[in-house]
């Protein structure tokens, strides 16, 4: 009876404090608008159902946001976020505001606290050197390794030449994978000839697992989560994928020791993984799991979902398409050979499409962060608490005709040429982010997706129907996938 009773006080004085600092919060950000909710969940709902349910609550958000000056509040339980979906206010957030928001916790189990998801004394000091190891004179080493792999993916694609809609993103995931295995770890994978086996398979189903726990907010505390049959499924495909990567980690730490007196590299290529080794912090092999972990599961599927994107587009929009074949023909002429570093600054209008395409299909549709400190939103004139959390809405500010005119949600790569994007805000484009905790691997990612789709468009026509509806797991994708068509080009 005394236990109860001890439960039964410590219970109501959490619940005193709670709505304590509920009300403080609710004051303080009196003057942003709401969807309505319900007590202690507050707009939890709005995250029950499918996924394309819950990116249409979203855009509900978004809408709510415009009509305030970008700016709207949504109660999860008893924390509060705000969405914020203008330039100025993001760019106060993304530069000021550096640690991750809470929800990226579901992460550490698998990324530990590699670069993504660290906290941020320890982003500061490991950043510097994976700067150092993502610059350009590195990076470019690898577009040998790129163009031999978009090479087998044009080999792959043979086999749907004029055959009907085929999903594209399937075997551009495979491509871009061998890419990152074999550019970060130093390992061939060919996953583009054997795409099914018990790594892959763990991965996927990690990601699945996760995007639940992202949005049900009831599968958000571990003490209700680990009750589900999901638990154990999760712990298990984590330790696979963790297995996978600790013994590259290991046979690259023996190879290191053994040649680090040795200059002679035998014109060996370096992946990122050599390259962590011997640097000024000395990583512990968990460390370097916790790095490369990040770049191959953070960094790939946004890469290739990119990509799939821009086909699509290229598909629906043949003048475009045009318009690039003739400045590859410019570069390359009439040859199929890979792409290398001096043919990739060349592809100007590729790179206009590829922004505009990340601009209309933001693969990452949201960056979440926390306010560890009273936080002033000039255009919303409103000033957010330490403890919040802030949602920036990059899809929907990429479509927004505040930001980008009248024709937002038209295809316009011509909209990233240098005169029109003279008076554009710096924060109004957010695909790799913003700010010093921006996307570190943007140069490479963007050098990949050059590579592919050069390769792909000098010997595949492409055609494709519209996009179609979405729907949101961790990243953004089409309800029936990326739907093409392909036939030889003369």
């Amino acid at each position: 009876m005394l236990i109860v009773l001890i439960l039964v006080v410590l219970a109501c004085a959490y619940w005193a404090y709670w709505m304590t600092n509920v009300q403080k919060i609710e004051k303080a950000t009196a003057s942003l608008p709401t969807l309505p909710g319900l007590p202690l969940l507050g707009n939890a709902t709005l995250f029950i159902g499918n996924t394309q349910k819950i990116l249409a609550n979203l855009k509900k958000i978004a809408d709510l946001a415009y009509l305030h000056k970008g700016a709207a509040k949504i109660w999860l339980g008893p924390k509060l976020y705000v969405a914020v979906g203008n330039p100025e206010d993001s760019q106060v957030i993304l530069e000021n505001c550096l640690d991750k928001d809470a929800v990226y916790r579901f992460l550490r189990p698998w990324l530990g606290y590699g670069l993504f998801v660290a906290p941020l004394e320890l982003w500061k000091s490991h950043r510097k050197v994976m700067r150092s190891v993502f610059n350009n004179k590195v990076v470019e080493e690898y577009v040998e390794v790129i163009a031999e792999q978009a090479d087998v993916l044009v080999k792959q694609l043979n086999k749907k030449t004029d055959t009907g809609d085929f999903d594209v993103l399937k075997f551009v995931t495979a491509c871009t994978l061998d890419i990152v295995f074999e550019t970060a770890m130093g390992e061939r994978m060919d996953v583009q000839h054997s795409p099914d086996t018990p790594y892959l398979r763990a991965r996927h189903s990690v990601m699945t697992i996760l995007n639940m726990r992202f949005f049900k907010v009831w599968l958000q505390p571990d003490c209700l989560f680990n009750l589900t049959s999901y638990a154990k499924e999760h712990n298990d495909s984590i330790k696979l994928t963790h297995q996978f990567t600790d013994e590259v980690v290991k046979k690259k730490r023996v190879e290191y020791e053994k040649n680090k007196h040795n200059n002679n590299t035998d014109g060996k290529l370096k992946a990122v993984l050599d390259l962590l080794f011997g640097r000024e912090i000395e990583f512990t092999d968990e460390q370097l799991r916790e790095h490369i972990d990040s770049i191959t599961i953070a960094g790939n599927d946004t890469t290739a979902l990119t990509i799939a994107y821009t086909l699509m587009l290229l598909g629906q929009h043949k003048d475009v398409q045009d318009k690039v074949i003739l400045e590859q023909k410019s570069i390359f002429g009439d040859s199929k050979r890979g792409a290398n570093k001096e043919d990739i600054p060349q592809m100007f209008y590729l790179e206009r499409v590829i922004k505009e395409s990340m601009r209309l299909y933001t693969v990452v549709p949201i960056i979440a962060r926390n306010i560890d400190k009273d936080t002033y939103l000039p255009v919303a004139d409103v000033t957010l608490p330490a403890g919040t959390g802030c949602v920036v809405g990059a899809f929907a500010m990429h479509r927004a005709k505040s930001v980008w005119g009248p024709d937002a949600d038209e295809f316009d790569p011509d909209r990233f040429l240098p005169e029109r994007s003279l008076d554009r805000h710096r924060a109004a484009f957010l695909p790799f982010s913003y700010g010093s905790r921006n996307c570190i691997g943007r140069n490479y990612g963007m050098l990949i997706m050059k590579s592919i789709l050069s390769t792909i468009i000098r010997s595949y026509k492409i055609d494709a129907d519209e996009v179609g509806p979405l729907k949101m797991e961790l990243l953004l994708f089409p309800i029936r996938g990326h739907q093409v068509r392909i036939s030889k080009r003369d």
